[in-house]
Order: structure tokens, then C-alpha cells, then sequence
């Protein structure tokens, strides 16, 4: 008994130190909106909406569980056979005129050219990470140097390593926003990594502030003239965002990994990976109608375009 009771204190402790050590990160601040202005429709965000340039960066391909990608235990996708699937990796470079030169998650850096999980450590990554694939010049910081983007600040979609992975690649200091409340996902020798190691603050899109644009729901009009959005789109894990942009080639709007694949988005299947699967396909189902009342938007998945 006595062994017992030692056992389950050790685990306690154990336990404990983890929490803490999850606990320990950036500090988090709001991050400041311009005015929301009277924008009560999406007729009202067409009409005084300036533009952005929007450029896609493919910065590798992983191998990954087709069970992450997809909710299995939804009958229809029954038809894929294979236990595995690979995806690519994105960042997307929005150049506005006036704002400066902003991602939208940060891809992969030079470290998944070297190993296949790069900076995700912890003996659960294998599970998460089977394989993966770059080729030289791939990474985030060969693709910015290349086109001389002088990156003033990140807005994530979540935090999961392949969203956040080329964070080090950045200058030190650089701006990262996230959704409110969104976790960094750091499990102390479970699945951890170094991202947000030289991260003092963070700044979170706090949704409060929102418009309510049916039926998408709460948007934050980012750079305050219509050309950048915030959506919020939680469900695949807490404060995940999506992204419609007003680009010089049109309408785009980026799910993040509200919805990883097209098959998914088509099908309207959420993603196997979701923290929390009711709001998930709440999120995807005011996606999915946006995109049918606009087939001229175009959508980009979070691993698929």
C-alpha cells in the first residue's frame, strides 16, 4: 500500500511539473483593431473593400495520419484506403500597400529539409508526423529572401507545429497574432517544440470586437479597409481562424484547417484531428454556405488548393 501510495504521489508531482511547464510561455496582450466601421452585411464588405496581394508559399509536404485529415468514423470516407496521406505545407504572404508585408501561418523552416519532423520533438511526433518531403529552397525563409518580403507581423490560423514551424525562421520580435484562447500545444516529452521560444508577447484577435456577417459569423476587418479578415472558425482546436483576403486576382478565402482537404470541404467533413467536434462542423458548415452563395470566391484548404 505504502509503494502505491508513493507511485500516485510521483505521478502528481510528475503531472504537476508538466502543467507547469505548459503553463510557462509569451505573455498574451489584445491585439488592436482598426474601426470595425458600420459593416452589417457582406454586400457592405464588397462595396468598400480595398485590396491585397496574395501570394502562396509551399514549403513542404508531410506524411500524416488520413485519420487527422479526415473524421473517419463519418461513413464517407470510407472510400479512402490507405491509412496515410500526404499534404502540403502553406504560407501565405499578404503585401498591403500601406500595412507592409504580413503572413498567414508561417509554413515550415529549413529543419524538415533535414529530418523529416524538422522541430517537432517528443516520442508522440512520430504518430503525428510520419514522413515528410522539402526540397532545397523550399523553406520559409529561402521563399521571403527570395522575394524580399520584410515580414511587419504573422496571423496564425492555430498553432499546430506545421502552421508555426517557420516562427524561428523570423526576425526576433516579429508581431505573431492568434485567436483568443488558442493553445501553443506544448507537452512537456509528448510533442513539443521550439516555436514560440523567443516569443515574448502574443496577440490575440479577440472576436468580441467582431462583426457578425451571416453565414460566416464573427469577423475582425484587420487592416481596417476591408482588405484583410479574420473569421472565427473554432472547433479544430480553440481560437483557430480563418482568413478571406481581397486579393488584386480576386476573393480568397483561406479555412485554415477548419478544412484540411477539398474532399473534406465538398463532402463536409471535418477534420479528424478537432478538438471539438460540435463547433467544428459549425465552422465548416458556415464555410461550406459561403462558398456555395459565392462559387466565384476562390478557397484554398489548409493543405490542399
Amino acid at each position: 500500500m505504502k509503494t502505491d501510495k508513493s507511485k500516485g504521489f510521483a505521478w502528481i508531482v510528475l503531472i504537476t511539473v508538466m502543467i507547469n511547464l505548459i503553463g510557462c510561455g509569451p505573455k498574451r496582450e489584445s491585439y488592436s483593431v482598426e474601426s470595425q466601421g458600420n459593416i452589417q452585411s457582406w454586400q457592405d464588405i464588397q462595396a468598400h473593400a480595398n485590396k491585397a496581394s496574395l501570394t502562396t508559399f509551399m514549403t513542404g509536404v508531410l506524411t500524416v495520419p488520413t485519420s487527422g485529415m479526415l473524421n473517419r468514423s463519418d461513413p464517407k470516407t470510407d472510400i479512402f484506403t490507405e491509412d496515410s496521406i500526404d499534404v502540403e505545407v502553406y504560407a501565405h504572404w499578404i503585401r498591403h500597400s500601406e500595412k507592409g508585408d504580413f503572413l498567414i501561418d508561417t509554413g515550415l523552416d529549413h529543419r524538415f529539409g533535414e529530418s523529416a519532423r524538422g522541430s517537432q520533438k517528443g516520442f508522440v511526433a512520430p504518430f503525428i508526423i510520419e514522413g515528410g518531403m522539402q526540397e532545397i529552397g523550399q523553406d520559409i525563409l529561402s521563399q521571403l529572401e527570395e522575394n524580399q518580403v520584410n515580414v511587419k507581423g504573422v496571423f496564425l490560423t492555430h498553432v499546430h507545429s506545421d502552421h508555426s514551424a517557420g516562427i524561428p525562421a523570423l526576425p526576433e520580435g516579429t508581431p505573431i497574432m492568434l485567436g483568443k484562447g488558442a493553445s501553443l500545444h506544448q507537452y512537456p516529452f509528448a510533442l513539443y517544440n521550439d516555436h514560440f521560444d523567443n516569443v515574448e508577447t502574443l496577440y490575440e484577435l479577440d472576436f468580441s470586437q467582431a462583426v457578425d456577417i451571416q453565414p460566416l459569423g464573427k469577423m475582425l476587418d484587420l487592416f481596417g479597409d476591408g482588405s484583410v479578415w479574420a473569421i472565427s472558425t473554432p472547433g479544430h482546436t480553440e481560437g483557430h481562424v480563418s482568413y478571406l483576403v481581397n486579393s488584386f486576382e480576386g476573393w480568397v478565402l483561406l479555412t485554415g484547417d477548419a478544412s484540411h482537404t477539398r474532399w473534406g470541404f465538398e463532402n463536409g467533413v471535418i477534420p479528424g484531428w478537432s478538438e471539438d467536434d460540435s463547433e467544428a462542423e459549425k465552422s465548416l458548415r458556415g464555410l461550406i454556405q459561403f462558398s456555395q452563395q459565392n462559387p466565384d470566391i476562390r478557397v484554398v484548404f489548409g493543405h490542399e488548393r
